[in-house]
């Protein structure tokens, strides 16, 4: 067959040009290209999303190992890993003590001295009495007694005390009545069916030690007390109304603190006023130099910041000095948005951010990325554990030099100088290792957060300079409030607003008491004793101002800080 220059037979017989197949060919060719191009646009949509979700992955295990470490792990202040290299003799996270320093039962060089307890002698003899040679049956002379050791017992007695007043008839022919009686017991609660001992006691194991009603019930109980949780949780409502005043006056110096530090933790109420419970409403607490008060608010709001500290809430100003002059104010806290808007806001306010929480950021970075965030970890652990070494020694050269002796003025003035320069050298360290890690790239997502965070409230983080008799952590306030917190966490929260604010102000009283070096039965019993001389009634005047630990003369806080009488 003859085929022209140029065609090609078709499928059926008929002619094709050349030009018509090698453009179909060309067409197919875009066609697969197209698709080819598709296909490759796709391809690397899939590959940034699986990018994106190993990301998230990451992130997702980093913070759970994080919210593990922190519901199940040690406190990151307490655990002492390893330092680099393997050095057993190294120093732990605890500040610097070494892992040889032995710790826990045994660890005393003796025994405390137990002598001002009460001392009860128990003589043991054989059956009978006496004892008879076994062989003739002759009894034995005594021969004294043995002192064989001293054990500490521990009872707890519940008892009924029945009060019988003296009557005395007139013997005279004298204008005075026939017949007089001696005064009763002063009781706080009128009609009460319990002494003031017993509410002291119950204020003290309700709110200082943090037991539940259920958790009194049931131990009073086993004591042959049986006592409905009603008939506690009145008596707390009632002595928390006779301690409003002295919380009040202790709320008032707390206020005019140069000083404070800060937090807040919430609290839950059942049945709120307005009907909408449960509620989570906030306790916050405020820690002066010789005052603790404690605030129940439903809000979180710097309202309630404002309110306590002095803090215009229009201006945003702390309001005047009692004398009409400027006022300062310095508050320890944490990094949460109410405390920073007060310091940036208010002229005189000085915030001062707590190196522990930053401290937290990189053990929580490290819990995160464990391999590749190991030594970086530690190495930010050693830095901030040698900038609370320089403000320890700063600290003490400040106090040597707050008050030296004329021989020693100048050589106080030079340790203080040189305490100076080894904290600008420690928070100088601190300061360059954030910069440079900053800068340096492929850095793990949990140390850039760690770094952020540093970054964000360097500020309040470096005043600790001009304050060194200030700690550089809000521990103190954290300590304070855990005692509310378990009680939270074994009762739950509290009936409505009113007992709410009542526990609140038991807490001031109690925690104030224990900052005085208080026993708090004894003084609690002391207070309601006087309740009981005002015929029932909360105390006011030079009579409440007796009650304050920082105005109560020697005798009375002596007697206070004693245990309480037994038998």
């Amino acid at each position: 067959m003859a085929v022209a220059a140029g065609v090609v037979p078709g499928a059926e017989g008929a002619e094709a040009p050349l030009e018509v197949m090698l453009a179909e060919a060309l067409e197919a060719n875009r066609r697969l290209s197209e698709l080819a191009g598709g296909l490759a646009e796709e391809n690397a949509w899939l590959r940034a999303r699986d990018a994106e979700r190993d990301a998230e992955f990451e992130r997702m295990r980093a913070d759970l190992a994080v919210l593990q470490r922190m519901l199940f792990g040690r406190s990151s202040e307490k655990a002492s890993p390893e330092p680099p290299g393997g050095d057993p003799a190294g120093g732990g996270d605890d500040g610097g003590a070494s892992k040889g320093v032995k710790r826990g039962p045994g660890a005393r060089a003796g025994r405390r001295d137990y002598s001002r307890l009460p001392r009860v002698e128990v003589t043991w003899d054989f059956p009978g009495g006496g004892y008879c040679c076994p062989e003739c049956g002759e009894p034995f002379s005594p021969l004294g007694s043995h002192l064989s050791g001293e054990q500490l017992d521990w009872q707890v007695t519940v008892r009924v005390v029945a009060h019988c007043r003296r009557r005395y008839k007139r013997a005279c022919g004298c204008r005075v009545p026939a017949t007089v009686m001696a005064p009763g017991p002063p009781k706080a609660i009128g009609k009460g069916l319990f002494a003031n001992g017993f509410i002291a006691m119950l204020l003290t194991e309700r709110f200082a030690a943090g037991r539940s009603m259920n958790s009194l019930v049931t131990g009073l109980s086993r004591q042959g007390a049986e006592i409905s949780a009603a008939t506690l949780a009145g008596t707390c409502g009632q002595a928390g109304g006779l301690l409003e005043p002295l919380a009040g006056a202790i709320a008032v110096r707390n206020r005019e603190s140069w000083h404070l530090h800060a937090d807040e933790a919430t609290w839950r109420v059942f049945a709120p006023r307005d009907g909408s419970g449960p509620a989570k409403w906030w306790l916050w607490v405020f820690i002066g130099a010789d005052t603790v008060c404690f605030v129940m608010d439903p809000s979180r709001s710097g309202q309630v910041l404002a309110r306590h500290a002095g803090i215009d809430a229009e201006t945003g100003q702390l309001t005047a000095d009692s004398d009409g002059g400027p006022r300062s104010l310095v508050i320890s806290s944490d990094f949460y948005a109410v405390y920073q808007s007060a310091g940036n806001r208010a002229d005189g306010l000085v915030s001062l951010y707590c190196w522990a929480h930053v401290r937290r950021h990189f053990v929580r970075a490290g819990d995160a990325s464990p391999v590749q965030l190991k030594y970086w970890t530690q190495g930010w652990l050693e830095l901030i554990r040698a900038l609370y070494a320089a403000h320890d020694g700063l600290m003490a050269a400040w106090q040597e030099n707050a008050a030296p002796s004329s021989r020693e003025k100048e050589a106080a003035a030079a340790r203080l100088e040189g305490a100076c320069r080894g904290w600008d050298n420690a928070i100088t360290a601190v300061d360059e290792a954030r910069k440079r890690q900053a800068r340096a790239p492929g850095l793990q997502e949990p140390a850039k957060k760690a770094l952020a965070t540093l970054d964000r409230e360097w500020d309040g983080l470096i005043a600790h300079r001009d304050y060194p008799m200030i700690s550089l952590d809000n521990d103190r306030a954290e300590r304070t409030i855990r005692g509310p917190v378990v009680t939270r966490k074994n009762a739950g929260g509290s009936r409505n607003g009113d007992s709410a604010r009542s526990a609140a102000a038991i807490w001031t009283v109690t925690a104030t008491a224990q900052m005085a070096g208080l026993n708090i039965i004894t003084y609690l019993t002391a207070y309601l004793d006087e309740c009981g001389r005002n015929a029932g009634k909360p105390l006011a005047g030079p009579a409440l101002e007796r009650f304050l630990p920082w105005n109560a003369n020697p005798e009375d806080l002596a007697t206070w800080a004693q245990p309480p009488p037994t038998g």
